[in-house]
């Protein structure tokens, strides 16, 4: 497989892949998520944190996020903050009430009582001087989102927090709009490096837990991590770590995720994150992509062509060209939960596919497989 043969040249071609699309405008980067920040210098450090991303639906994520933080001295009202930048792409630029566009939902719970909140508007990094906000009105941000395709502001979700001596615990919750692109179904970027406002420049107990759904193909490049050793994976998962080329300075090693069902878990005590969390999810289209042209066809070949674990590719797999390469597609859901084939055929060319791990409990039952998948199979 060509992945396999060539992982950093694959690793450098995604990521020169990747940046053409964002300036190509053939992407839609909706949100990111962010830590809660102080608005100003405090004493207060972060004892724990426990990020959870759920994706919900197709085209969302649910985050949660419970912190416990440490107030050293007596009672204090401190301004946190919740930063969010705005959208480019194909997308609305526009803010929905005042709000972002693409986050809904959005609570925070501070020692188990709600508190509300507000969203500024703002362009300025240093948007927070002597107790006030500098802030665009709303007006403005609509007059300046109708006439620019790209706009110059972000939003900033603010509410005032009263830390009582000791701990505190702070729970906060939205929904995001994920970000796509021609190469991607589905990308998340998280920032994490703000924690890093806190008084101990730290998190003393990090944990980051991520369920984007079963049958599920994700990226996630070693940015805050070094190994993929590093993460809890359930028997459900396939972790593969993709090594980049060593003369490429300016990206990183890439772990990718075969996910039968289960979460995703990295723990960290004293983390110091020096970089971003990215989660993604590789269209079909960006494998064919990188395929020599003469390979190009309307037809999937068992004897030329790879086949993608996530079943968000399914549709997009094309007519069998021969009778095996019709049986190994009507075969596909079962490989994908790791049934063991007696067919010799068969089980040569799923084991040649990188995601392919073996489950020798499995026993294929045509109703325990998705809708989706079943209703794929009537169509073959």
């Amino acid at each position: 497989m060509f992945i396999k043969k060539l992982p950093g040249i694959f690793l450098s071609l995604l990521f020169l892949l990747s940046v053409s699309v964002c300036f190509a405008n053939d992407g839609a980067f909706r949100t990111a998520g962010n830590q809660l920040i102080p608005m100003y210098e405090t004493d207060i450090t972060v004892k724990k944190e426990i990020l959870t991303i759920n994706r919900s639906g197709s085209g969302k994520a649910s985050i949660t996020v419970y912190y416990e933080f440490f107030n050293p001295k007596a009672t204090k009202e401190l301004e946190v903050g919740f930063e969010a930048v705005s959208p480019y792409g194909d997308v609305t630029v526009q803010p929905v009430n005042g709000q972002h566009p693409y986050i809904t939902k959005f609570t925070v719970n501070m020692n188990e009582e709600a508190i509300p909140f507000k969203v500024a508007i703002v362009s300025d990094s240093l948007y927070y001087r002597n107790g006030k906000f500098k802030s665009k009105t709303l007006a403005q941000a609509l007059k300046e989102s109708d006439e620019n395709d790209v706009v110059d502001f972000f939003y900033v979700y603010h509410f005032k927090a009263l830390f009582r001596p000791g701990i505190n615990i702070i729970k906060h919750t939205y929904t995001v709009d994920l970000s796509t692109s021609v190469i991607e179904h589905y990308t998340l970027k998280y920032i994490l490096t703000a924690a890093g406002r806190w008084a101990n420049r730290q998190i003393d107990d990090f944990t980051l837990q991520i369920n984007m759904g079963g049958l599920q193909d994700i990226w996630i490049t070693n940015t805050f991590f070094s190994n993929i050793s590093e993460w809890q994976l359930p028997e459900t998962v396939k972790g593969i770590h993709l090594k980049k080329n060593k003369k490429d300075k300016g990206i990183t090693d890439t772990s990718q995720f075969v996910v039968r069902n289960g979460t995703l878990t990295f723990q960290k005590l004293n983390f110091k994150p020096v970089g971003e969390l990215y989660i993604e999810s590789y269209t079909n289209w960006f494998y064919y992509g990188f395929q020599d042209e003469k390979m190009r066809d309307d037809y999937f070949n068992c004897k030329r062509d790879r086949l993608p674990f996530s079943i968000e590719d399914q549709d997009y797999i094309k007519k069998p060209s021969d009778e095996l390469s019709k049986r190994i597609l009507k075969n596909l859901p079962f490989a994908r939960r790791g049934y063991i084939f007696k067919s010799p055929e068969l089980q040569s060319y799923f084991e040649r596919q990188r995601w392919y791990k073996k489950d020798e409990t499995y026993q294929p039952v045509l109703a325990g497989l998705t809708q989706k998948e079943q209703a794929w199979l009537n169509r073959l």
